[in-house]
């Protein structure tokens, strides 16, 4: 549609402004058919474009330009755009996604860069750490730089693992992980769901891969822990956390990440384990999935809902991410625990819809929205998690119609070196440029920009009306997976391996 307006006053310009806005709000949305390959792909490329042009930069300190997103985000945005690569077949991220691992890995091996020593909890590592081990799992390719550097994911995976066993705090709550690492940080006296859970979840994941047991044991102490001081209730409210010494005062705040963290570590065991042991951890995880939906599916519309928060619209950075790492984790137990498929993929394919359908913001008219339950309309707010909520949705419904997205271990295909006694090692020295080490390596194929794109649209229409022109508004059962693709579309390399390990 082209719309052509002139006028011969400046009286006109308000509503002529007012008119163009509304316009660039909805010309651009993401369509998005929810049974096409192809679709899902075109989708997520949008969102995963958006996404890296204004909240990326992979070869800084913090990897997330604005300074009001935290450097876990980072390690978050990675394991985004791993299982961008996975679901899709699109490299054009991969290089980055490397540049910005080492950029968090690389010198200490352990992800606690000395540039965020003093803010970087047992959460924030352990987002890198289970970003990581989506790496590990979709065997993504290492570069030898990696390997050079003794930087490989899965040995990372296994030192941060180490080193968070030796915080495991016996001497309040009779077990678990603190909040915070440095001492003086009001949080070092909180035991929170998010930090014991990443460990739990890590640990399961890495007793599915490796087959090795204690992994296993260390999964079922932290996981029967949270269950003890009743972080998870028996009737599977997930708390917040808990206040040392004791645990008994409860901060009972519902949180998405909190229940996909313990859900996806309860798949983990189901397929890592046999006979009865099995059968426990099916009914905890049938027990955390139905708590789920319960607690964070709209029951008008079927949204995932960040209920503490959406409604009031009070979330912070951090919270206006959360539901991303529940789609994400979702898709993953429907991959581990196959049972699971026919109960999960329903839920996460009609959010990648509602989610598509939100997608109409400034500045591109591309932008995704917080409310998935308000309808096809964008509600304003436009940012990090905004766009990674969208975009793990979306990703994530592919291997519904494609066979992809697969999940290894180092018996069926996994070639991550592994290095279970791993500790990291800490360096001596001034604060690293590694920015600057880094800016040749860069991908062309997106640009970094921290200047207001939408300002600088406003500016230029103002400057067109301003002189009296002519405006011109263009408007442009079981994990089985298809065998063949609907005609004209093609599936993601790396279709080898097994659902069910």
């Amino acid at each position: 549609m082209r719309l052509q307006t002139s006028f011969s006053s400046r009286s006109n310009l308000l509503p002529l402004l007012l008119l163009l806005l509304q316009q660039t709000g909805t010309s651009a949305a993401i369509e998005l058919d929810i049974d096409s390959y192809s679709s899902i792909k075109a989708a997520a490329a949008q969102v995963a474009g958006d996404l890296a042009n204004e909240f990326w930069d992979p070869t800084s300190f913090s990897g997330v330009p604005n300074a009001q997103y935290a450097w876990w985000q980072h390690g978050a945005i990675l394991g985004a755009y791993v299982d961008y690569w996975a679901m899709t077949g699109d490299t054009t991220y991969n290089a980055n996604i490397t540049i910005g691992w080492l950029n968090g890995v690389a010198p200490s091996l352990d992800l606690l860069p000395k540039e965020h020593a003093f803010d970087i909890g047992n959460d924030d590592q352990g987002f890198w750490s289970i970003m990581s081990m989506d790496a590990v799992e979709r065997v993504f390719p290492e570069t030898d730089e990696q390997k050079r550097r003794n930087a490989g994911f899965l040995e990372i995976t296994q030192t941060v693992h180490n080193t968070q066993a030796t915080r495991w705090d016996m001497s309040t709550c009779g077990g678990g992980l603190r909040w915070q690492i440095v001492t003086v940080k009001n949080g070092y006296k909180y035991k929170n769901t998010i930090s014991n859970g990443l460990y739990f979840q890590q640990s399961a994941r890495l007793a599915k891969y490796t087959g090795n047991e204690s992994y296993a044991e260390a999964a079922e102490m932290s996981y029967k822990w949270m269950r003890d001081v009743n972080l998870i209730q028996d009737d599977f409210w997930i708390n917040d956390g808990a206040d040392i010494p004791d645990c008994k005062r409860i901060t009972p705040k519902r949180w998405s990440y909190n229940y996909g963290t313990i859900l996806a570590g309860c798949a983990a065991m189901y397929n890592y384990t046999e006979g009865d042991r099995r059968e426990y951890w099916k009914t905890q995880l049938d027990s955390v999935l139905n708590a789920t939906y319960a607690t964070f599916i709209d029951q008008e519309t079927g949204a995932l809902k960040e209920i503490q928060c959406q409604d009031s619209d009070t979330c912070d950075m951090d919270q206006r991410s959360f539901k991303a790492y529940l789609a994400r984790w979702m898709g993953y137990t429907a991959q581990v625990a196959p049972y699971t498929y026919d109960s999960i993929m329903p839920h996460l394919r009609k959010n990648a819809a509602l989610a598509a359908a939100t997608c109409t913001g400034d500045p591109r008219g591309t932008a995704c929205g917080q409310k998935w339950n308000i309808g096809p309309q964008w509600d304003g707010k436009h940012g990090l998690g905004e766009q990674i909520n969208a975009m793990e949705v979306i990703q994530n419904i592919a291997p519904s119609v494609a066979p992809v997205g697969y999940i290894f271990n180092n018996r069926n295909g996994g070639t991550s070196k592994s290095n279970p006694g791993g500790m990291g090692k800490k360096t001596s020295g001034g604060k690293l440029d590694k920015a600057k080490k880094y800016e040749p390596y860069i991908l062309p194929t997106y640009e970094i920009k921290p200047a207001d794109r939408f300002g600088a649209a406003i500016v230029t229409i103002l400057a067109v009306v301003w002189l009296g022109g002519t405006v011109f508004y263009v408007a442009s059962d079981f994990w089985e997976t298809p065998s063949k693709l609907p005609e004209g579309e093609e599936a993601a390399g790396g279709t080898t391996g097994e659902r069910l390990e």
